[in-house]
């Protein structure tokens, strides 16, 4: 795994930061399925960074199914993390530079919040968001 540089001066939070260079690590093939990421807490030493800044993103990578992580066996790239990685890529706004509007991200936070507090995951949100986006009527139960 190359360095990842976390840039304190840029507006998107270090977790994300090191998400989405891991995500791209894997697209370009510079991470392959198996290989062996470090321990978080190992990888928060070398950033600067909080254990949990790096546990959310690992957390969100895994989630993604980009990574896998079991105990005894640390944290590796997952099996499909390629096809997972270029998912992921298409869906975290790359096509904006990554910036997002803060008067939609307040317009968003309150249901988000609500979503995960009902035992919903940011994958299953994200996918609802997508559905949404693409016009897609919700399901009834009628």
């Amino acid at each position: 795994m190359s360095n990842i540089v976390v840039d304190m001066n840029n507006p998107t939070p270090p977790y994300e930061q090191v998400r989405r260079e891991i995500v791209e690590q894997v697209r370009s093939g510079e991470l392959t399925p198996g290989d062996k990421l470090p321990a978080i807490r190992v990888l928060a030493g070398d950033l600067g960074l909080a254990p949990g800044t790096v546990a959310r993103a690992y957390k969100l990578l895994e989630e993604a199914q980009i990574i896998v992580t079991r105990r005894g066996a640390g944290t590796t790239v997952a099996p499909g993390a390629v096809a997972a990685s270029e998912r992921s890529a298409a869906t975290t706004g790359r096509e904006s530079g990554g910036v997002a509007d803060p008067d939609l991200v307040a317009l968003f936070a309150g249901p988000v919040a609500d979503a995960r507090a009902k035992g919903h995951g940011d994958v299953e949100i994200m996918a609802s968001v997508r559905a949404a986006l693409a016009g897609q009527a919700p399901a009834t139960n009628e």
